[in-house]
């Protein structure tokens, strides 16, 4: 069963041994930011284990311990099959109330046109939106068919420029890894 193991205490090189591979062997943990992780198969059961911090043996003080028959204290961990249930875990995720609605009664009524009231309008464009890279001048040392990187929030959002000249121009920049397309639709009105 995939379990995983995280240490925060920080390190350069973090390992991790245990029980379940008879203390033999030092699996590595892979770093994130300022915590490390991994995951290993483990079997049903109880399992002892420690960290292995720039060559010296730790246990995490802020997980449960277990002394062994030899004095020391190492971490443990308890694997079930039914920590691993997707059903039962739907089932409790259904008994909360997680639907974020605020209380008050709701209906199927719609409500009476108020007469009279003003209407301020369609929300405002949010101010990130505003920077087309259209819009935006390359620079002079920069190829001329090459955009600026564009924004997160700009992405699969479809932009119209003002028509000039009898002609639409519609675009639209997608990403695909650490490459952005924008795609331009000319049409003449």
């Amino acid at each position: 069963l995939p379990t995983v193991f995280k240490w925060e205490g920080g390190g350069k090189e973090v390992y991790i041994g245990g029980s379940f591979n008879n203390w033999k062997a030092k699996i590595p943990l892979v770093k994130s930011q300022n915590d490390f992780y991994t995951i290993v198969d483990l079997p049903e059961g109880e399992h002892e284990y420690k960290f292995y911090i720039d060559g010296n043996w730790v246990k995490d003080p802020n997980e449960p311990t277990k002394s062994n028959n030899i004095g020391s204290e190492n971490n443990v961990v308890k694997v079930r099959n039914t920590d691993f249930e997707v059903f039962e875990a739907l089932a409790i995720d259904s008994r909360t109330d997680s639907s974020g609605s605020p209380p008050g009664e709701y209906s199927q009524v719609i409500p009476v046109k108020q007469t009279g009231v003003k209407i301020s309008g369609p929300p405002f464009l949010p101010p990130q939106l505003l920077q087309i890279i259209l819009n935006k001048d390359t620079p002079a040392h920069c190829e001329p068919s090459l955009l600026p990187e564009p924004n997160h929030v700009m992405l699969n959002h479809l932009y119209a420029l003002s028509i000039k000249d009898g002609v639409m121009v519609l675009s639209a920049t997608h990403r695909f890894r650490k490459k952005y397309v924008t795609t331009l639709l000319y049409k003449p009105i």
